[in-house]
């Protein structure tokens, strides 16, 4: 047993940590943390609906996991019961409800969780290593969160600032897309000519501090009307948010409909 144990050590020094170490390469030529979303992401999340919501903890990948309590089904396995109009509430509407928001989540930075998380992290680097398929995106996707674990080393000199934001995932964008079909979620960089002062006032401030914490600049999204993604010529009614430096979750920034500013109106 013992040379068992002596051999999956040496088996993930060797293979693990050549990964961690390769990665961590290129990424560090990156100014920007790593983007752990994509269409893909929201597709594959909108397929699920949870349902009898309880409560979400932070899992070890900073994503949200559900009470064992509660119990997932496939939208099309739902009941049907009248076809009731949908009304279309704007994204800042859906902003002040707090529909996004994540109320009980938590980020875990005990340092014996946290070292242990790395610890699996770096088991996980051997097993793709091992692996006979081509996992190049499996390295980059675990070395972010390594990076983001990493980070959480650090959060109390950060919490007062990071805990003023409420935190949403990945799942509940979904969900809220998934009933609210009008909406989006695509980079900021198409909106930030018509950004207001506030918007860019809160996208400095965390770029800064994220900045200060892992020498990375952050990544910043918008939830908008589709229509808001094809047009110009008209206000645009965004949700900011951030991915957030301690895991694959988010910091819901702000909201703005009536402020957002036209630059043919200057």
């Amino acid at each position: 047993m013992k040379f068992k144990l002596f051999g999956r050590e040496i088996f993930r020094h060797n293979s693990g940590e050549t990964l961690i170490l390769n990665a961590r390469n290129e990424l560090k030529e990156d100014k920007f943390l790593p983007d752990f979303f994509n269409n893909n992401t929201l597709s594959g999340l909108m397929d699920f609906e949870p349902v009898n919501y309880l409560s979400y903890t932070s899992s070890m990948d900073g994503s949200s996991i559900t009470n064992p309590a509660t119990t997932i089904v496939k939208v099309s396995e739902k009941k049907e019961e009248g076809k009731i109009p949908k009304r279309e509430y704007s994204p800042k509407t859906i902003f002040k409800l707090h529909l996004l928001n994540e109320k009980d989540f938590k980020i875990n930075t005990d340092p014996d969780y946290v070292d242990k998380q790395v610890e699996i992290l770096k088991d996980k680097l051997s097993l793709i290593q091992s692996s006979k398929y081509d996992m190049g995106n499996g390295v980059k996707e675990v070395a972010s969160i390594l990076i983001r674990m990493e980070n959480r080393k650090k959060y109390s000199k950060f919490e007062k600032f990071y805990s003023e934001y409420a935190y949403t995932t990945n799942k509940k964008i979904a969900s809220v897309i998934k009933k609210h079909s009008y909406l989006k979620i695509d980079k900021v960089e198409q909106f930030l000519a018509d950004m207001p002062e506030d918007a860019i006032k809160s996208m400095t401030e965390y770029k800064i501090k994220t900045k200060s914490l892992c020498d990375k600049l952050p990544i910043f999204y918008i939830i908008a009307n589709k229509k808001d993604f094809q047009k110009t010529d008209k206000r645009k009614d965004p949700i900011l948010l951030a991915q957030s430096p301690f895991g694959h979750f988010w910091s819901i920034l702000g909201a703005w409909d009536e402020e957002m500013i036209l630059l043919d109106e200057l």
